[in-house]
């Protein structure tokens, strides 16, 4: 209902008008082929073609500023509308309410046209019970819909269309367990070169998203003010429209997702990382070396000791052995979170990372869930401890500005030090799992490091390019955008495959060879533009340290297996374990 809202004050403000009225509202939601008040106009045999003097909605470009209010007619059907879902006991107000609200008004000239249509107020609560019987279906269509068949034919054509779309629904299920297949998981990169070099810019036919694979067309997306982060923009209604419709005000964004620098737009997102960035400047992760490397050694001498304690085979598990504890040490230190935490604050992490998977199970969600809930249960019990014995940590610097004009408010706070938990330790862990995985797979590449270890830098690049630990990022275009001849329309999901782009051939000589000389390697591994990942030196300094020393202890370690297991969601790319042999 929301989007119906702000697309018919954009609809307003396209043809010139500074507030939307009821013919906007019911253009839009005709427009919108998968609203349910659409769904209505077909029932019923509406052509809107006939009733609405204006053009289709969404012809021309989107006004820069959309409508600021709305105009008495709109207010009326509005309030109508939720009068409607009261009587229909309904427990929301949709389009399909609208739409009954549009019939009932016969003295506006809209309503009585819809009237004259077919769409009478008993139509219209007809065909509100048949949606919802019928499973409250997301219909296609357009403008052009023909009037439906006689009941009797359309009765005896459903078991017919039944089977029409089972080609369409078998589709749907192999797309979607083919994207979890172990052969994709394993190895996207021969896709993504498919996709590179013949449908670079994809509108992707299941899902409503576009998809960018070259490294240019990337590289725009993330540096372009014209792509946003935002997701919740779009869907955000003038202050006079919220004023007029009761609706609390926004500017608060109570919702933590909302408050994450993860979807901020300048200047909210330029205020929070500005804050967060003072923790990331080249003195302070100086300052920590030290301590990351004694940690790298201690992790190593633990592992040495046990087997050689046990006469055991020398074996690890590079990825619980040392690349999941050590960042997630790190930042926990970083925050000022109690060492003796890690393993509760380790299984939240998991279980809010688990429910990020491709097609998380319901209890996966619900665990994810419980797990946000217990975490900010944590947080303001950590946040209580240090208002009264107050340290030198991030969080203690934070608390100590709150109340400075640009200090953060509590939410802000907690998400994005989750945030920093949670999406900052992924990305290391996969670094060191990839990197590793990548240099023994490529044993000339391993022992040029283990004999030139002063490349240890070039290395890790060139590990970030060839097996990129975050794989995909989004933005949300703000304006029609052309990129290769096809125009993206505003307010659409665009997806750049960082993977895909840093293995371009038209940016990188060979990129499916593994370098570590490699030079000029401005890969994407860590974005570009304002969001550019605020952890990125502190994730390299972490890889560098824990490479060189694995390279350094045991220059003939080998693979344990050759079959690994690999995380199943798109995102994030990397091994459940990767364990080794310690020659």
């Amino acid at each position: 209902m929301r989007r119906a809202l702000v697309s018919a004050l954009d609809e307003a403000a396209r043809h010139g008008r500074e507030a939307a009225d009821a013919e906007d509202l019911l253009a839009v939601i005709a427009d919108d082929r998968e609203s349910a008040g659409a769904y209505l106009l077909e029932q019923c045999g509406v052509d809107i073609g006939r009733i609405l003097d204006r053009a289709q909605p969404g012809i021309g470009p989107l006004p820069a500023q959309r409508a600021d209010r709305l105009n008495r007619s709109a207010i009326r059907i509005l309030r109508s509308a939720s009068a409607e879902a009261t009587r229909l006991r309904h427990d929301h107000v949709g389009t399909e309410h609208v739409i009954a609200a549009l019939a009932l008004a016969g003295d506006l000239e809209v309503g009585k046209k819809l009237n004259d249509a077919g769409m009478t107020p008993a139509n219209a609560e007809a065909a509100i019970r048949r949606w919802i019987a019928d499973g409250m279906p997301r219909r296609r269509g357009g403008w052009g819909w023909a009037p439906v068949q006689p009941r009797l034919l359309t009765a005896a054509m459903r078991p017919l269309q039944k089977a029409a779309r089972l080609p369409r629904i078998l589709w749907n299920v192999f797309a979607n367990k083919s994207l979890a297949h172990p052969r994709f998981v394993t190895d996207p990169y021969p896709l993504y070169r498919w996709l590179r070099e013949r449908q670079p810019v994809r509108k992707d036919p299941l899902a409503p998203v576009w998809v960018l694979t070259r490294h240019d067309d990337v590289m725009e997306m993330l540096r372009s003010p014209r792509f946003r982060k935002d997701p919740f923009a779009p869907q955000r209604l003038p202050r006079l429209v919220r004023k007029q419709l009761g609706v609390p005000g926004e500017e608060t964004r109570p919702q933590p997702e909302t408050v994450s620098m993860l979807f901020l737009d300048p200047p909210a997102h330029t205020r929070v990382r500005g804050v967060f960035s003072r923790a990331f400047t080249p003195a302070s992760l100086a300052e920590l070396r030290p301590s990351i490397e004694r940690m790298a050694r201690q992790r190593i001498d633990r592992v040495v000791e046990g087997f050689a304690s046990t006469a055991a085979t020398g074996q690890m598990d590079i990825i619980a052995d040392l690349a999941y504890p050590l960042p997630v040490v790190t930042i926990v230190e970083m925050l000022g979170f109690p060492a003796e935490d890690f393993p509760r604050i380790k299984q939240w992490s998991d279980d809010l990372a688990a429910a990020l998977s491709l097609n998380p199970s319901p209890k996966q969600q619900t665990r994810s869930n419980q797990a946000w809930n217990e975490i900010r249960g944590y947080f303001e019990q950590v946040v209580a401890r240090m208002q009264r014995t107050p340290g030198n940590s991030l969080l203690s610097r934070l608390l100590e500005a709150e109340n400075e004009p640009d200090g953060l408010n509590r939410d802000e706070m907690f998400t994005n030090c989750v945030l920093l938990l949670s999406a900052g330790h992924e990305t290391t862990t996969n670094l060191i799992g990839n990197g590793m995985l990548a240099l023994l797979r490529n044993r000339d590449q391993w022992d040029l490091l283990v004999r030139q270890p002063d490349l240890i830098e070039s290395a890790v690049d060139e590990l970030l390019r060839y097996d990129s630990p975050v794989q995909w990022t989004s933005r949300l275009t703000g304006e029609p955008i052309e990129i290769n001849g096809q125009t993206i329309p505003p307010g659409e999901i665009v997806l750049g495959c960082l993977g895909a782009a840093n293995r371009d051939p038209a940016r990188f000589p060979d990129p499916d060879r593994l370098d570590i000389r490699r030079s000029d390697n401005r890969h994407l591994a860590f974005g570009s533009g304002i969001h550019y990942c605020l952890g990125a030196a502190l994730a390299k300094m972490e890889a560098q340290i824990a490479i060189r020393e694995l390279a350094a202890r045991f220059p003939r370690m080998t693979l344990a297996k050759t079959k690994l297991r690999w995380m199943k969601g798109l995102t994030f790319r990397g091994v459940k374990s990767l364990p080794v042999l310690l020659r």
